[in-house]
Parts: C-alpha cells; structure tokens; sequence
C-alpha cells in the first residue's frame, strides 16, 4: 500500500491540499521576509496558497458533516 492507494481516499487528499497550502504560505512569507521574493511573486504564492487551502477546507467540511 503506496501513497497512490492512500490518496484514493477524499480526506488524504484534502490533507494533502491542506498542508501544501500551508506550506506554500509560509515559504512565501519567509522568502517576503528574508528579501528573496518580490511583493508580485508574494502575492501569486499567496493566492495559490489561500485557494489551496480553501479547496482541501471544504473538501474536509463537506466530508465530515
């Protein structure tokens, strides 16, 4: 049983989102902060991070309730 079987599974996968998008944030924060990343390149991260993180949210709220 690889990761492909446990992915199979809608919770893992919203997990999954769930902390790639949080992971996404706080690398884009630290780069923003240590001076590597410009305020467009910021903002992209933090998009993608906060949609991300909205999808793997309501994919564990729907599944849940």
């Amino acid at each position: 049983m690889g990761i492909g079987f446990k992915l199979l599974n809608r919770a893992n996968r919203a997990q999954l989102l769930l902390i790639i998008g949080t992971g996404i944030f706080a690398v884009g924060a630290l780069g923003f902060i240590a001076g590597y990343l410009s305020q467009g390149q910021t903002s992209v991260l933090g998009a993608v991070s906060l949609i991300l993180t909205g999808v793997g949210s309501s994919v564990k709220r729907v599944k849940y309730q």
